[in-house]
């Protein structure tokens, strides 16, 4: 449909940074009202929103996708300007959220474009503001509108696969202490960074905890600062961020491992609490059981337009989802694009995907309520 892909190229063509998405919501909305949608607006939040009424009562069905995307790095990296929407002669759709997030949302909003009849249960179809920063706009839509969906279905990339889950994620720091001399003295016990490589080695063995489906937990070292920018001085304290991607263990449980890990070391760790925001944050992971009639009727909607079902996986990064799983709603995801090509400067999606994505959300939303 090329509506569908002028319009994903569009959406690439507006930047919509964390907390300047007005623009991009306020095209989106217009998008809905010009398909036909019932209702559609921007939230308090500044989320956009759209419903389309189903032919039975209850609560319904919700894809969910978000506005924001990530700084676009080096522009001169691209192979194409970053918000071009620059369309190749291999059909790929190319610039800064191809797959994260502006190709999924265009299908979402286009999905009811493929519908024949109307959907069983009202769709509502949403991008939210702050996904990138932790999601601001997620909590505020399930905060305010969570009794309306009963299922819901995350549109990130997922190479059209569906997908059951992802890990939590927390961003912890840990505080290595010392005292500050002339590096010629080579004074290790009082030097912080031979603490910190006592802590990686110990780190790199470490029992995580693990999850039937999720795995294990996995711990990354990612920004390292000091309080020194002499060459020839010895820092007085170094502090490390983790990112800990989680499998279902609460603070408690990840401020006893690294008081394990940092035994006897002249160090630290803060661990923000479960659900927690900001320079840290803490914030879970879900998981539906790759048997939940959910993911059965999603995979049989793929089977319907591609030709084959597949089996249902589980996404490295986190997503909105973990705000509709804890209000007790049940989630998948699907979407078009490589999830790996995310937050790149080789972003791109095919356009015959963004199609065949929203072929999927039709007929998944048409056919039989799977949820009871």
């Amino acid at each position: 449909m090329k509506e569908l892909i002028a319009f994903a190229r569009e959406l690439i063509q507006l930047p919509s940074p964390p907390g300047r998405e007005g623009p991009l919501a306020e095209r989106v909305v217009a998008e809905m009202r010009a398909l036909g949608y019932r209702e559609a607006w921007v939230d308090e939040a500044g989320n956009a929103l759209g419903r389309i009424p189903g032919r039975e009562p209850g609560p319904g069905w919700l894809l969910l996708s978000h506005l924001d995307h990530v700084d676009p790095g080096d522009e001169a990296a691209w192979p194409h300007p970053p918000f071009s929407g620059f369309l190749d002669e291999e059909g790929r759709i190319w610039g800064r959220g191809a797959v994260d997030i502006k190709g999924p949302l265009a299908a979402t909003v286009y999905a009811p474009a493929f519908l024949e009849a109307p959907p069983s249960r009202d769709l509502y179809v949403a991008a939210v503001v702050e996904e990138e920063l932790g999601g601001r706009g997620a909590e505020h839509l399930v905060r305010t509108l969570g009794e309306r969906f009963g299922a819901a279905v995350v549109a990130e990339p997922s190479d059209l696969r569906v997908m059951h889950g992802h890990r939590g994620v927390a961003r912890v720091r840990v505080r290595f202490s010392g005292h500050p001399h002339h590096a010629a003295l080579a004074a290790p016990e009082e030097n912080p960074h031979w603490a910190l490589a006592r802590f990686y080695a110990r780190l790199a063995v470490a029992q995580r905890p693990t999850h039937p489906l999720l795995g294990a937990s996995q711990l990354t070292p990612t920004v390292l600062s000091a309080d020194t920018e002499s060459q020839n001085r010895t820092p007085g304290a170094i502090e490390l961020i983790l990112d800990w991607r989680t499998v279902g263990e609460p603070p408690e449980a990840m401020r006893a491992l690294l008081a394990e890990l940092l035994r006897d070391l002249p160090a630290e760790a803060e661990v923000p609490g479960l659900w927690e925001h900001g320079e840290l944050e803490n914030t879970p992971g879900f998981v539906t059981p790759p048997d939940h009639p959910l993911i059965r009727a999603l995979l049989a909607a793929r089977r319907a337009v591609l030709g084959e079902a597949g089996r249902p996986a589980l996404w490295f990064f986190a997503t909105d989802g973990r705000y509709t799983a804890a209000a007790g709603i049940p989630t998948a995801g699907f979407g078009p694009g490589d999830p790996r090509l995310a937050h790149t400067e080789e972003e791109w999606v095919l356009a015959q995907d963004l199609v065949r994505a929203a072929r999927v959300y039709a007929r998944l939303v048409a056919g039989r309520w799977p949820v009871q």
